[in-house]
């Protein structure tokens, strides 16, 4: 027989709002409610999916999917989408609080020492680093010199180095060059080598926190400038201190530099993640990481804890309300298995296609998207997900990003903009529907 395993009951706490996730939806969720004066506690398993986001905020693109309507105007777009989709997150929202959440998490980053910059109510366009263009709403302050560059077509030199794999300016170039005529490129080595390993981003990132190194990379540009105004660089331009980074290359060579973004693992993202939780934490947010959710407890219709721990500990965290915001199949927070997608905590019925092989349709990228993208969790105009009978499964339950049902947020490149909106809502409805003593 099996050694039997001595579980530790560890002592319970009790606060305001749980958030489960560590992703961009719950990243702003905790900002709004800790804005708000609430104590709350975020909730994860792993770092959550912020080091696979580009660091780019997308609102809107694309609306309709099959029609691939490329939107200049978000808001414009926003307001299609409600008017034609009313089951749609967005729909529950409205344009004007939509605005609030992006203008509230804005600020917060802001606050926080991470600037994004864009038109006033307008969609820009980005370089990608495969040498196509990108829409989106707010781009970092590191990439903002990128989007008047391309606008302008000024003559701007793209530098990559040996033995990157995710950035080639060459690719670029090529991609873009019936775009952007003024545009050039150069492979050089980097100041530093990195013996026994790939030459991941992070590594390129950390390096040029070093003024000495950014001094070497500095001379070996000048000379390939030729005329440019711009040089344009994998995202990998500091981790922590990215604006003196650019500000010191550009003092050196004498032109605008921006970044690029690259493949996952992103550097922009780290950036984002660590951003948010350095300020949220000097806000007194917990933010527990590697706890992974076991189970939860309940009092009729309201859902009082939830439960993490390891087969030789528990932990109970108490709260008034929860935020679920454990994203899909990346995050976790859905599973794909024999008989359909499950939702993994609570085990909450997920909206999803009637058969497994209405998942996907025939072509990979067909413009109408596949089904199982807007597979999720059904709510009410309160974002509370709803149980078996069609009714709100706990009072006290919301859920917020791309768990949600009936939206296909890669098809219409809208991923942060229903992030930060639908947790929001969430936490306006938290405080609405279950108001503190």
């Amino acid at each position: 027989m099996p050694d039997e395993v001595a579980v530790t009951h560890r002592a319970s706490s009790k606060i305001d709002l749980i958030i489960i996730g560590s992703g961009l939806a719950g990243t702003a969720a905790a900002c709004f409610a800790v804005t708000q004066g609430l104590k709350v506690a975020q909730i994860s398993a792993s770092l959550g999916e912020l080091p696979f986001a580009s660091g780019l905020l997308d609102l809107l693109a694309i609306y309709p999917r099959q029609e691939q309507k490329l939107w200049d105007n978000p808001w414009d777009g926003i307001a299609a989408l409600i008017d034609r989709s009313p089951s749609h997150p967005y729909a529950k929202l409205g344009v004007d609080t939509i605005r609030e959440a992006m203008q509230g998490f804005l600020a917060f980053l802001e606050a926080s020492g991470l600037e994004h910059h864009g038109l006033p109510d307008g969609n820009v366009h980005l370089a990608t680093a495969v040498g196509t263009l990108k829409t989106t709403y707010r781009v970092p302050q590191s990439m903002w010199h990128g989007v008047g560059a391309l606008q302008q077509q000024l003559p701007t030199l793209l530098v990559d180095f040996y033995g990157m794999k995710d950035f080639h300016g060459r690719l670029m170039l090529e991609g873009l060059r019936h775009r952007w005529p003024t545009l050039n490129t150069k492979t050089l080595p980097f100041p530093m080598t990195f013996p026994g390993v790939d030459r991941q981003n992070l590594l390129f990132a950390e390096a040029l926190e070093s003024p000495e190194v950014r001094a070497e990379l500095a001379d070996s540009i000048r000379p390939n400038l030729d005329g440019a105004q711009m040089v344009g660089m994998p995202a990998v331009l500091g981790v922590h201190s990215t604006a003196e980074v650019i500000a010191d290359l550009e003092g050196r060579l004498g032109v605008g530099i921006f970044e690029i973004p690259t493949l996952p693992p992103s550097v922009p993202g780290l950036r984002l993640q660590e951003t948010c939780e350095n300020s949220l934490r000097s806000q007194g947010v917990q933010i527990l990481q590697d706890r992974r959710v076991i189970g939860f407890q309940t009092d009729g219709l309201q859902c009082t804890g939830i439960i993490t721990g390891t087969d030789s500990w528990r932990e109970t965290t108490e709260a008034d309300g929860i935020i679920l915001a454990s994203g899909r199949f990346l995050g976790g927070g859905l599973a794909a298995e024999r008989n359909g997608i499950i939702e993994t905590i609570f085990g909450l019925p997920v909206v999803q296609p009637s058969a497994r092989n209405l998942w996907h349709r025939d072509r990979f990228l067909d413009h109408r998207g596949h089904p199982v993208n807007q597979a999720g969790l059904a709510v009410d105009n309160d974002f509370r997900p709803l149980g078996p009978d069609g009714k709100v499964a706990f009072q006290n339950l919301f859920a917020a990003g791309s768990i949600l049902a009936h939206q296909d947020w890669i098809r219409t490149k809208s991923g942060a903009g229903l992030a930060i909106a639908t947790a929001y809502g969430a936490v306006e409805a938290f405080l609405s529907t279950a108001p503190r003593n």
